[in-house]
């Protein structure tokens, strides 16, 4: 079955390969990529390991580590040639009529910074594209605003056009050097902001976003401009204090000034996830030793192909746990607990182990389907209370 899947692997791998990576490279890439899955790890030697023991090659552990730390240095195994085509097939042949992107940056044990781009699917994210530099030292070249153009424009090169296109964005994010970054390219934007930002409503009363609630429970809304101390920007601002929470999120944005933007906002938190994933639960990125930057970034190719291949298979049994007859009940089923990345795993070490044959679709469909646990409990809550209301019209 190791063989098989891997076999899988390799055919998925080379269809959105770029024409002009060789068959050498190809075969590092998906070697890679399937020792990430197999061993849930970007260590070269956990990786390895994984390699031996699945049978995907006959020679010892080291030799296939010295191997795994050779392809580190394949300078073919770019974004752009080996993952970019990948990306750009599935947001395209999805069709969806709106994305919602986050940007945010990580770390990495406090020795690299990656800065992502990730794009939301049913409640994850998925890594668009993404650039690292050392922690803790001052940039050299282009400067951190510059970096963000960057990555925008690679961005805009995966995008289906007449796509709807929304930034999510934390306080990292709250200024006019982003925003205006965002609606140059015709985007609209979420960004959390200050509480001392200032603000002016088309009445030209000035006051900060802090200022517009006075209590937990309260929201206020409005339309005008916003960022004095930048030169005033037309915006919309969004406030509202959680009753659990210390302070209000404010919001600031270019959709309208509508409630939906704090649920809009809220699906940021994917991409927390998404570096979770790359972390303590799943890819454990910050067990990796390798500190060289090229070599990371190779890794990091090899990361989101991995990502993006399990989602798509956590989306399959998504799907199969859709198609069944719903149980009713008013509590969140267990399933649901799981994300799609989790559901992924699982299956995928099932195939490992020989105790799944169900075909691997590695697809990722319907991109405007809501965050898939509360999909799944929806699912199972309608029938609950389509049985209450019969059994209630039944006893009557």
């Amino acid at each position: 079955m190791s063989i098989l899947l891997y076999t899988r692997i390799r055919g998925t791998v080379a269809r959105y390969m770029d024409p002009q990576v060789d068959e050498s490279t190809l075969d590092r890439v998906v070697l890679l990529v399937t020792g990430m899955i197999g061993s849930e790890s970007v260590s070269p030697a956990r990786i390895a390991q994984a390699v031996h023991t699945l049978g995907l090659s006959d020679a010892t552990v080291e030799s296939i580590e010295r191997r795994i730390r050779r392809i580190e240095n394949d300078p073919a195994i770019t974004a752009s040639l080996c993952f970019h085509r990948l990306a750009w097939q599935r947001l395209h042949w999805g069709k969806p009529h709106e994305l919602r992107l986050a940007i945010d940056p990580t770390t990495q044990d406090e020795r690299v910074v990656m800065l992502t781009v990730t794009v939301q699917y049913r409640g994850r994210a998925l890594p668009l594209v993404w650039a690292v530099w050392p922690a803790h030292t001052p940039l050299t070249g282009a400067r951190f605003w510059a970096r963000v153009a960057t990555l925008m424009d690679a961005v805009a090169d995966l995008l289906p056009v007449q796509t709807r296109i929304i930034w999510l964005a934390d306080r990292a994010f709250g200024t006019p050097a982003f925003t205006d970054l965002v609606t140059g390219r015709g985007w609209f934007y979420i960004v959390r902001v200050q509480g001392q930002t200032h603000c002016r409503d088309r009445r030209g009363l000035e006051r900060t976003l802090r200022s517009l609630v006075s209590a937990p429970r309260d929201r206020r809304k409005l339309s005008g401009e916003v960022f004095k101390k930048r030169g005033w920007r037309r915006a919309s601002v969004v406030v509202y204090w959680g009753k659990r929470h210390k302070s209000p999120l404010c919001l600031v944005t270019n959709v309208g000034a509508q409630w939906e933007v704090i649920y809009g906002y809220r699906q940021r938190y994917a991409i927390e996830a998404f570096f979770r994933d790359c972390k303590s639960a799943g890819w454990q990125w910050e067990a990796n030793q390798v500190t060289d930057l090229a070599h990371t970034e190779r890794l990091l190719v090899g990361l989101a192909l991995a990502t993006w291949l399990v989602v798509g298979v956590g989306a399959q049994v998504a799907q199969e746990l859709l198609a069944r007859p719903a149980t009713p009940r008013r509590t969140r089923p267990d399933r649901a607990k799981y994300s799609l990345f989790s559901l992924g795993l699982e299956r995928l070490r099932l195939w490992w182990a020989s105790l799944c044959h169900t075909r691997l679709a590695w697809s990722l469909d319907d991109w405007s389907a809501p965050i898939w646990s509360a999909q799944l409990t929806t699912h199972h809550v309608r029938a609950f209370v389509f049985q209450s209301t019969r059994s209630r019209y039944l006893g009557s």
